[in-house]
This record gives structure tokens, C-alpha cells and sequence, in this order.
């Protein structure tokens, strides 16, 4: 069983050349730190604005999603202030939970039910008001459930704002309240007050479900 992430960032061409060079660095950056925290996990950009993850570990796939989503969210523009539709959903993903033929991460091949699964639900996403996050799965008793938590959390992940994203960021890597506040800069009430605008407490509840499901109990 594995999981796949397909992505594309949003309105990638109204960000300026510097922007689009340090958003591919942030997004290097991140998949070096996910790669330590865990093991089984790759991530991959394509073609500039397209990534692709691949994990075994599927039960942390979810909160990989809202990683790459909030840490892409808190980035900051600077050059060109015309790029509404970036700053409010920063990137579109697809999930898949299914199976892989071949994952050779050295020759770059990556083949099977779950990464088609994932590309085909990004695919999809024609209209950025039907949400940006999707869960696609070949285990049909969770395919509804899973895609409703999905579509939920991304309403409450788009309406964040740049510090709210950092916030939810670090939250989501597991940083205590008094460490962010010091990467931040700021309050730890000031932490607290962004953790509750957030809804953080929604988000964590649903880490929590999707991080107990055994999909080998389920066809």
C-alpha cells in the first residue's frame, strides 16, 4: 500500500522570476525535511510549478498535504502583488491510496494504481472553487469519508492568512507553542490567537482519524 501526492501551484506565472526561484528552494528545503522526519517518503518537482510525493507509510500522508499546503500558503510575496488566487490556495493537491507496480525513486519511476489515482483527481480540479484538496482511494468504504474531511480541511486551510499558515506549519511538524513564537518572532499569545482563528483544533482532530485508519481492514 502506498499514498502519492500530485500538485500543481496556483497561478505559478504571476509570481515574479525571484519568487519562483525562492518558492522552488522553500519546496527543495521542505522535501529535505520531510525526507528526515519520515524515511519512506520522496517528493519530487516537475517541470517547475508540478510536484509529485510518493510514501509507504501512508497513515502520515495527510498531514505531509497540509505541510507542503501551509508552508506554500505562508509564503510571502513581495514583487508583484497581483496574485490573488496564489495567496488564497497557494497549491492545489490530490492524494492516492492504493497501490504502486514500481517505485524506483534513483530512475525516477513512479508507477501505479496510486499515482494515477492522485494525477486523475488533480486533473479534475478545473475550477479552483471546488476546493484544492482531494483524497482518491481504491478502498470504497472510505473513498466518501475521506474526500468530505479533505474538502473541509482545505476550507479552513484557505482561509488562512500568511501568519496563520506559518503557525499551522509549524503546529503540523509537531513545534510547541513557545517554540514557534520564538521562530516567529512574536507572542506566545500571539500563537494562541492564530492557533484558534485556524480552527487548529478541527485540524487536529482530523490528523487524528485519518492517522488511526488501518486501510488493510478495509476492500
Amino acid at each position: 500500500m502506498f499514498a502519492t501526492i500530485s500538485a500543481d501551484i496556483v497561478s505559478s506565472t504571476s509570481l515574479s522570476v525571484n519568487e519562483t526561484i525562492e518558492l522552488k528552494k522553500r519546496i527543495e528545503s521542505l522535501f529535505v525535511l520531510l525526507k528526515k522526519q519520515h524515511p519512506n517518503f520522496n517528493g519530487r518537482q516537475i517541470k517547475g510549478d508540478y510536484i509529485e510525493c510518493v510514501t509507504q507509510d501512508v497513515s502520515s500522508v495527510f498531514r505531509v498535504a497540509l505541510i507542503i499546503k501551509s508552508s506554500i500558503k505562508s509564503f510571502n510575496i513581495t514583487e508583484n502583488k497581483n496574485t490573488k488566487n496564489f495567496q488564497l490556495y497557494g497549491i492545489r493537491m490530490a492524494i492516492g491510496i492504493g497501490d504502486m507496480r514500481i517505485v524506483d525513486t534513483e530512475q525516477g519511476i513512479w508507477d501505479g494504481d496510486a499515482i494515477y489515482m492522485s494525477g486523475r483527481a488533480l486533473e479534475e480540479m478545473n475550477t479552483l472553487n471546488k476546493g484544492t484538496l482531494s483524497i482518491r482511494t481504491n478502498k470504497k468504504q472510505l473513498s466518501s469519508p475521506l474526500q468530505t474531511i479533505a474538502l473541509l480541511t482545505d476550507a479552513i486551510i484557505n482561509d488562512m492568512t500568511i501568519r496563520q499558515s506559518e503557525v499551522v506549519y509549524y503546529k503540523l511538524l509537531g513545534f510547541k507553542e513557545i517554540d514557534i513564537a520564538q521562530k516567529l518572532g512574536i507572542s506566545q499569545s500571539g500563537v494562541n490567537k492564530a492557533s484558534s482563528a485556524t480552527k487548529w483544533y478541527c485540524i487536529e482532530e482530523v490528523l487524528k482519524y485519518f492517522e488511526q485508519i488501518n486501510f488493510d481492514e478495509y476492500e
